[in-house]
């Protein structure tokens, strides 16, 4: 391979690093601490309410719509479903 095509390749390479971290950052609500503003410590990712059996991210319209003092908040997917809540997504 010549030294153009490596350099190419390697580009792209970084550009998809970036774009997976980006997409992980917005999925887990890290970039921005929507689930803190909800009321959640820091590690959540997901929020339901205690009186249904779904869940969501934190910055999806339904989980705003949840009353302060009935939301759940979980750090995963597992922990959410080992409580019986289901994923919506939004």
């Amino acid at each position: 391979m010549n030294t153009r095509k490596v350099l190419i390749i390697s580009i792209i390479i970084v550009i998809i690093a970036i774009l997976s971290y980006a997409t992980y950052l917005l999925i887990t609500n890290k970039k921005t601490g929507v689930c803190q503003d909800l009321g959640c410590p820091e590690g959540t990712v997901y929020v339901g309410s205690i009186n249904s059996d779904k869940y969501y991210i934190c910055d999806c319209h339904y989980a705003k719509r949840i009353n302060p003092e009935n939301i759940i908040c979980f750090t995963s997917d597992e922990e959410a479903q080992s409580k019986n809540y289901t994923k919506v997504e939004c």
